[in-house]
């Protein structure tokens, strides 16, 4: 006779599949006097597993976002008085060539060939990319004992504050910088300097002897925007827009402006910088200037100093697994710098 192993298993199969229905009956049945008769046991139950800072992401962070988000958007901004702001290219860095053209054209006697000339390439300014950030984490603990909302929206704000403060001071630095030749531009020399370099020669932004702002010292300054030249030396139609200036300098700065006659004087004679509507905007005080007494004057001269976006403030919240600890945390990635140095003029003061 032939043995059958299928058939000789198949009570057993059977067994088996009779013993999951009878479990799952009496399981369910537990189930039922459990919820007929209390929910204590069940919540006792759900509390059993072990709970760590991730499972409070999406409540947490969305309120620590609209903190950051709302500290952020409140600040007045001191940088963009005087920056432009960009949007970067997708790339480690930016690189801008700064062109020279041509000079005037000469006059061409009748029946001579025009004249040529070739332009070309003076120098190249180069952004490269830096990335600033910073993060807080909150314990177990504070998530145990329901303190990390509270906390949390607390600390994203001095994130915010945090990330402020490191925009304004390195754009800043851009000014702070202009008088020190450790720190050069795309030129080859800083910021505000007496030997800029122009096809065939220089020009100047910085007043020939250091003075501390007053009606004389501005008066000169203006005339030197008035007299820029472009890159190949010809005179261009420069105009001066605003004064930029530490806080030690802002009430010079008002009486200098709004004065109807001359400042510092015992004449009646006018004040030319106020009749002649030259300085309209009002002036930008940067409170990160290091200087007290240095000071420019602001032109419209355009790709001066600029704040390249590569990204925005942006960030997140993750837990830890080994501390359960939760981490929150922004970053961002910008360049500083300037392009054309005859965006302002000025002077270290004296």
């Amino acid at each position: 006779m032939k043995f059958n192993l299928k058939e000789a298993l198949a009570p057993v199969g059977q067994l088996a599949i009779g013993f999951r229905l009878g479990l799952s009956v009496m399981l369910g049945l537990i189930l039922w006097l459990l919820f007929k008769e209390q929910s204590t046991p069940l919540v006792i139950l759900a509390m059993a597993a072990p709970m760590r800072s991730t499972d409070f992401r999406a409540i947490v962070e969305p309120i620590l976002n609209q903190a950051f988000d709302g500290v952020y958007d409140q600040r007045r901004d001191e940088y963009k008085q005087v920056f432009s702001e960009e949007t970067g290219i997708a790339r480690s860095y930016q690189e801008e060539p700064v062109m020279f053209g041509f000079g005037a054209a000469p006059e061409l006697p009748d029946g001579m060939p025009v004249t040529y000339q070739q332009g070309g390439v003076l120098f190249q300014k180069r952004y490269p990319y830096k990335v600033y950030g910073l993060a807080f984490a909150l314990t177990k603990i504070l998530v145990e004992d329901g303190d990390h909302v509270r906390i949390g929206t607390s600390y994203s704000k001095h994130l915010a504050q945090s990330l402020m403060e490191t925009l304004e001071t390195v754009s800043a630095n851009e000014l702070n910088r202009a008088f020190n030749t450790s720190y050069v531009g795309g030129d080859a020399v800083t910021l505000t300097n007496a030997a800029h370099p122009i096809q065939g020669g220089t020009f100047s932004n910085i007043l020939a002897t250091p003075a501390a702002l007053s009606q004389t010292s501005l008066e000169q300054a203006l005339i030197q925007v008035r007299g820029a030249v472009d890159n190949n030396g010809k005179k261009i139609r420069l105009m001066p827009k605003k004064l930029v200036i530490a806080p030690g300098n802002v009430f010079q700065a008002e009486v200098l402006l709004k004065s109807v006659l001359r400042s510092g004087t015992n004449n009646n004679d006018i004040n030319p910088v106020k009749s002649m509507a030259l300085l309209n905007d009002d002036p930008a005080v940067l409170s990160r200037l290091t200087s007290s007494i240095a000071w420019w004057v602001q032109t419209d001269a355009s790709n001066g100093l600029k704040v390249l976006w590569r990204r925005k403030p942006d960030g997140g919240m993750e837990g830890d697994f080994e501390t359960d600890s939760m981490r929150y945390k922004k970053t961002m990635r910008l360049a500083t710098g300037w392009t054309d140095p005859r965006a302002v003029y000025g002077s270290q003061g004296a």
